[in-house]
């Protein structure tokens, strides 16, 4: 009997060896599951590099953007200022002798030639300033202030100064509206067209449309070196004079203008009105056919009114009516 009670305490004894066994490897593998958890997913890890070639700067390319639409609210609809692409070079075209050897006013240097004269005729006085350029980059444009926006004006004379423009003139006065293309130095500020359009690429083709019949997604992918909203154009597509214009200022008002003979060769016109006994002004079909005559094969109407100014050498050389205005931007080479 003494013996069988043994033989059954061995037995119960070997159980409870292999239970206890078997207790201590499930909780050594929990520990060991905890260690690698924590391990792996809560301790920091030093990361190995990458390949930084993955990550290079992509080369930019030419931006198309979508044809723009009408909104409530223009200015806040305005996008990312965006960039155009390089500017073009006129070096084959510039004139290697002085062009301004018996103007009024001239200013040559190896990258533009400006002549500038004054015309008075038929109660009328007038000054044109004919430009050519090395290259497109010397065509310049600054805002009043140096800001773009709504309702940002300054004197044309005051702009210019702080801009150290040698010569300049008013633009299109686009901070008095909030819709309108409004390109400047290869960048587009506003994208929401509403008048006749003036854009001058970067390779120095200067062109007029309308705004049914503007493309800016196209002129983007062109490339716009400058693109103004006022208007009307002067002349039609073959450099003729027009008779019909898309604008209700036709009468007699101080005038400003832009034309275009070839990539690298402009011309801006001021002329002075309001002033009986000194200038009447021209109407539009009368600006047309001064831009004929010139010889542009096109031209483009500025703000004119109180707004026409030109400067040359930190003066103003028209004779502005009454004295002038605050405007929103200016034209200038330096």
């Amino acid at each position: 009997m003494q013996q069988y009670k043994r033989k059954a305490y061995r037995k119960t004894k070997a159980k409870h060896s292999a239970l206890r066994i078997i207790i201590r490897d499930i909780i050594l593998f929990g520990i060991a599951l905890n260690v690698f958890a924590l391990f792996h997913h809560v301790l920091p890890r030093k990361m190995q590099p990458v390949d930084a070639s993955i990550y290079a700067t992509p080369t930019p390319g030419p931006t198309a953007l979508s044809t723009p639409v009408n909104s409530p609210d223009p200015l806040a609809a305005t996008p990312e200022p965006v960039a155009a692409s390089a500017p073009g070079d006129f070096s084959a075209a510039f004139p290697t002798a002085d062009t301004g050897t018996n103007a009024l006013y001239s200013y040559q240097t190896d990258a533009v030639r400006i002549a500038i004269n004054r015309v008075q005729e038929n109660s009328v006085t007038y000054f044109v300033a004919d430009i050519y350029l090395k290259n497109i980059d010397a065509l310049k444009t600054a805002f009043a202030k140096g800001k773009y926006g709504k309702n940002i004006y300054d004197f044309p004379l005051t702009t210019a100064t702080e801009n150290s423009a040698v010569f300049a003139v008013t633009g299109d006065y686009y901070s008095a509206r909030s819709q309108g293309i409004v390109v400047r130095n290869g960048t587009l500020y506003r994208d929401v067209p509403n008048t006749d359009v003036c854009v001058l690429y970067n390779d120095g083709e200067l062109k007029t449309y309308d705004s049914a019949n503007f493309n800016l997604s196209d002129a983007m992918a062109r490339g716009i070196w400058q693109a103004w909203s006022f208007g009307p154009p002067l002349l039609d597509e073959n450099g003729g004079k027009l008779s019909e214009f898309n604008s209700t200022l036709t009468d007699r008002h101080p005038r400003s203008a832009i034309g275009y003979y070839a990539p690298g060769h402009y011309c801006f016109v001021i002329v002075d009105g309001r002033q009986k006994g000194y200038s009447i002004g021209m109407n539009l079909t009368e600006l047309s056919a001064l831009f004929e005559n010139l010889g542009c094969k096109q031209a483009y109407n500025f703000d004119g009114g109180a707004t026409a100014v030109m400067m040359f050498q930190g003066n103003v050389i028209n004779q502005p009516y009454k004295g002038g205005r605050e405007s929103g931007d200016i034209i200038f080479f330096n």
